[in-house]
């Protein structure tokens, strides 16, 4: 059972924003005739006023005529606002409609295939060295969802929508009770300046995410800031590490707080991180983030400070679960999967390719001469290892299709070296402000001393 999608939510998107132009256009053209009629009828005035004052009655039959079409101009132009308003309104709830209709096709469709998804994904599983490939992953966190009893009236939502739900109330419960709420991340350690040489393709971003992994316990912790030229610069966040005495904020809670906080807890240390590393205000930011590093990234991309401060217009995410998470449509992204990997379908959903800037391109497992260098003893397998993904970015380096050659242009480095900083943040107890002191201070001063 199947079935095609002829007309998708981007049509529909670019269709209602279409239509919002022509109806603030239309607005427009209403206006200026308005003016123009006003200003006409100022002049007929004058030239009555003027006449007066000489005993005569003059009127300009031309002004009167232009007068005339300029209101019928005006009536029309009205008319015109108001239809497009209501084409604007039509299409946009057009969009949704249809949004609605494929996601309830889509939870009919598992539904009714229940039992031969599970099968076909125990094959799989079985085929994959007992860990599930993405789309498996993606069909396991789905049938979970139409499986809960209070989304089952939900089914006019994605279902990447009630993932992200799911793990927001998940991570909700798990903080009230942890420590975790009462701490923030802050910058604790900087390295030396140090220079790096890239050949300036993409696999030189798994270079530069390779001077973060497997580096040993005092490394974990550290992300990096790239001098990309005078005025861009390069982010590159790791994936999930050690806990470190729960301090490591890429630790497996990482994932809880980008996923169920936006990771909007770590924006300050890296606005920090990105000012210390010579960025001004306007500059360009490129994100590039591996595993739980491409959550973060995909989250901070549509941070309001970040993009107030700079040009938030880039991102890389490599072996990520970022489907659910919103990018804005003017950013450049790029996330590279590998469908052998559980990791980027833990998201419960495919990654949203709203138009042409944003790309996702879908490697079938590791190639044969880069096997050998995997180990096989890790958890989520040799698909999910930093190695596999940077001979995928290798692999486009070498074979780019005609279709996306433009697209990984637009990501290349200069050749010359780079100038590269680590900074290493900790979850540290969070500080009272000004206020929450005073408060506090208050409260004591309320309480009765011990008898």
């Amino acid at each position: 059972m199947g079935y095609d999608v002829n007309y998708n939510q981007y049509d529909y998107a670019k269709a209602h924003e279409t239509c919002q132009q022509v109806s603030r256009e239309t607005a427009e053209v209403r206006e200026r005739v308005l003016a123009a009629q006003r200003t006409v009828s100022r002049c007929q005035s004058e030239l009555f006023a003027m006449s007066a004052s000489v005993g005569m009655v003059v009127r300009s039959p031309s002004l009167d005529a232009l007068d005339r079409e300029l209101r019928v101009g005006m009536m029309q132009a009205g008319s015109l606002a108001i239809e497009s308003q209501e084409l604007t309104v039509a299409m946009g709830q057009a969009g949704r409609n249809y949004e609605a209709a494929e996601n309830r096709v889509d939870h009919q469709v598992l539904a009714s295939s229940m039992v031969q998804k599970i099968g076909e994904a125990f094959q799989s599983i079985k085929n994959n060295k007992m860990r599930p490939p993405t789309e498996n992953m993606e069909t396991i966190l789905r049938m979970l969802m139409i499986l809960r009893p209070d989304l089952t009236l939900g089914w006019g939502k994605n279902f990447g929508d009630q993932v992200e739900l799911q793990t927001k109330e998940i991570t909700a419960f798990i903080r009230h009770f942890s420590s975790h709420r009462d701490t923030e991340i802050v910058i604790t350690e900087q390295d030396p300046m140090q220079e790096v040489n890239v050949d300036g393709g993409m696999e030189s971003y798994y270079e530069l995410h390779r001077m973060l992994e497997d580096q040993g316990p005092e490394e974990n912790g550290k992300f990096m800031v790239v001098e990309v030229d005078e005025n861009t610069f390069a982010v590159i966040i790791p994936g999930t590490q050690d806990r470190d005495g729960m301090k490591n904020p890429f630790d497996e809670w990482g994932i809880a707080d980008g996923l169920g906080l936006d990771s909007e807890n770590y924006v300050d240390a890296i606005a920090d991180a990105i000012e210390a590393s010579g960025a001004q205000e306007g500059d360009e930011i490129i994100f590039s983030g591996y595993s739980q590093g491409g959550i973060h990234v995909a989250q901070l991309m549509k941070n309001k400070f970040l993009n107030r401060k700079y040009k938030m217009n880039k991102m890389i995410t490599l072996g990520s679960p970022i489907g659910g998470i919103e990018i804005p449509d003017h950013v450049r992204s790029l996330s590279v999967e590998d469908d052998k990997d559980m990791v980027p379908g833990t998201d419960g959903t495919p990654n949203r390719n709203r138009g042409r800037n944003h790309f996702t391109t879908i490697f079938d497992g590791p190639r044969e001469q880069v096997k050998p260098l995997l180990k096989e003893d890790t958890l989520f397998g040799p698909p999910h290892q930093l190695k596999n993904y940077g001979d995928h970015l290798r692999e486009l380096d070498e074979n780019p299709k005609p279709e996306i050659r433009e697209h990984l242009r637009q990501f290349r480095l200069p050749k010359t070296p780079l100038k590269t900083r680590k900074f290493k943040i900790e979850r540290v107890p969070r500080r009272m402000n000004e206020k929450q002191r005073e408060e506090t201070e208050r409260k004591l001063k309320k309480m009765a001393p011990p008898h």
